[in-house]
């Protein structure tokens, strides 16, 4: 079997975006949670931001599977720069009815794969959303790792949060300094980049998270107490435009001299306590696919997986 991929028409891909846009919906609406209409609003947001000229965006490849004359699915894959900095990004794949379980799915993404590996490109990553345990699957057969989960959870039978007390913010530079220092070092890793690089762009993301430092609209950075000492910080964010009933928690640190002592699952809660007061219906986070010990907790304290990011390096021949 071997599969060619070919450009999309413009009329091609006009048949094929009603379907890209409720495939997505539907997974938006299963993983999250969300409202269709909502769903189906986003996806169509999604689509025309990301493909304002169809297949002929610059920046993305849009193209037809093809075996022996046969159209048997179609895959999108968007160039470094497009949708992620450092690496393609593989935005659709989907394999037509009457032509799935056959391997067609693995056979398009490695015929992709060769392009972007002749067109020099070290790393390709993808999103599979939290429910399809196949396409996941697919991709660890492929090999492609967890970089990062997006994982959430509904704001019902929340656990009690004694024993801990969030307050304003009162060092926020420092804490900063440090989540720079540690986001730089994970970019390092997933994006292969300098340690200067790195730590610029780290600078870059958090200005463009916090324009206006702890004051931001929206941010919510609180200093963890705990038996009459400053043991943690935490930085949780109300609800923007892509998740309106979810607010996030961002980052949560527990200092060294006071882990292991349960104080994380309590901030978690004490926050999961403050968003339902402001009438928010579920939390999300994100972990990276590195930190296992992370995931355990968040598994244990009920966020189910939403979706997830993989990535896998490309060797030239």
């Amino acid at each position: 079997m071997v599969v060619t991929l070919a450009d999309m028409s413009e009329a091609e891909f006009r048949r094929r975006r009603a379907g890209l846009v409720a495939d997505t919906a539907a997974a938006v609406a299963r993983a999250e949670g969300r409202h269709v209409q909502e769903a189906e609003a986003e996806a169509e947001r999604s689509v025309a931001e990301n493909l304002p000229q169809g297949p002929r965006t610059p920046g993305q490849l849009v193209r037809k599977a093809v075996v022996d004359g046969q159209e048997v699915g179609w895959i999108w894959v968007s160039l470094p720069g497009s949708m992620v900095p450092a690496m393609a990004w593989i935005s659709e794949v989907t394999v037509d009815a009457g032509f799935r379980r056959r391997g067609f799915g693995a056979a398009i993404v490695t015929a992709a794969e060769r392009e972007l590996t002749e067109r020099g490109i070290p790393r390709v990553g993808l999103n599979v959303f939290g429910g399809n345990a196949g396409a996941r699957r697919l991709y660890e057969r492929l090999g492609y790792a967890i970089t990062h989960q997006q994982r959430c959870r509904a704001l019902v039978d929340i656990p009690s949060a004694e024993g801990v007390e969030l307050v304003p913010m009162r060092d926020y530079a420092e804490r900063m300094g440090a989540l720079v220092a540690d986001y730089a070092g994970d970019l390092q890793e997933e994006e292969q980049l300098s340690p200067y690089e790195a730590k610029v762009l780290a600078e870059h993301r958090l200005a463009e998270w916090l324009p206006a430092g702890a004051a931001t609209e929206g941010a919510i950075l609180r200093t963890v107490w705990a038996g009459g000492a400053e043991v943690g910080w935490v930085w949780a964010g109300l609800p923007s435009r892509p998740r309106p009933g979810m607010g996030w928690l961002h980052n949560i640190a527990i200092d060294a001299p006071y882990q292991s002592r349960g104080y994380g699952s309590s901030v978690i809660a004490a926050m999961q306590h403050e968003f339902l007061h402001r009438g928010l219906r579920s939390m999300g986070l994100n972990v990276h696919g590195c930190n296992v010990r992370a995931q355990a907790l968040y598994e244990r304290l009920g966020f189910e997986v939403m979706a997830q990011q993989m990535a896998k390096g490309l060797s030239p021949g």
